[in-house]
């Protein structure tokens, strides 16, 4: 270094001494002393707004919509009024033997159709995952939850809603197997057979007092009373709540 500051030096001597200012040859070493950089100190300028939301807009198309989203944009057609046999949004009791199913055999509906409801019903873009998010959605709002895609168990019916004045099971099967065993044993006349849960499923939503009510009065094919003339409205309450722990 020292050296080569020694060789520009007398370069300037020379050009000043010749009064023509300094001259530096093409052969000689010429040293840059300019400033190579910068250094700032501080924090680093913040990314401009369009930049961040151009950032972000991969990350929410990856996350996909939810199920309240992909509901209002396209299943609503269908099961917001019923349509085509839809189950309705919120209506527990058409819901019932579906959710029963559980997710993996939903998801399969809605992935490759079912019925009057085409493949991915009006939603052609939807992923898997964002038809799962929509079935949650809608059986959230209409009586429980199917279990998982993976395959889990389904939920369990509902009892018949608290408060309708549960029977004596141990009672109650003396009754069935007496009388009501005749079609809920076979499922004859479209009667629910006992240990059916999809065919339970929708009857056990409506609760206690309405099962107890057709039992006594009669409901489509079923006679008041069924078979069981001589039962009184407590035999009958007894024989509905073993029939129902049976079936869920």
């Amino acid at each position: 270094m020292k050296r080569m500051f020694e060789k520009y030096w007398w370069v300037v001597l020379a050009g000043l001494a010749s009064g023509v200012g300094p001259v530096f040859a093409a052969d000689r070493d010429v040293v840059d002393l300019s400033p190579i950089g910068t250094v700032v100190v501080g924090k680093a300028p913040a990314a401009a707004p369009k930049a961040q939301a151009k950032a972000a807009a991969p990350a929410a198309a990856a996350a996909g919509r939810s199920g309240k989203q992909v509901y209002e944009s396209t299943c609503v057609a269908c099961h917001g009024a019923g349509v085509a046999g839809a189950p309705k949004f919120g209506d527990r009791a058409a819901w019932a033997p579906r959710i029963a199913q559980g997710m993996k055999v939903l998801l399969q509906h809605a992935t490759q159709g079912y019925k009057a409801m085409p493949p991915k019903g009006t939603c052609a873009d939807c992923t898997l995952q964002e038809l799962e998010a929509a079935i949650r959605y809608m059986t959230e709002h209409s009586g429980g939850q199917p279990g998982t895609a993976a395959g889990s168990a389904p939920q369990a019916a509902a009892a018949p809603a608290s408060g309708s004045g549960q029977g004596d099971a141990a009672h109650g099967e003396k009754i069935v197997q007496g009388t009501c065993f005749a079609c809920h044993g076979t499922g004859a006349a479209g009667a629910p057979k006992i240990g059916d849960r999809a065919a339970w499923a929708p009857r056990i939503a409506q609760g206690m007092e309405v099962l107890l009510q057709h039992a006594t009065q009669g409901y489509k094919a079923m006679p008041p009373k069924g078979t069981c003339a001589s039962c009184s409205e407590q035999d009958l309450r007894d024989a509905i709540t073993y029939m129902v722990q049976k079936s869920r």
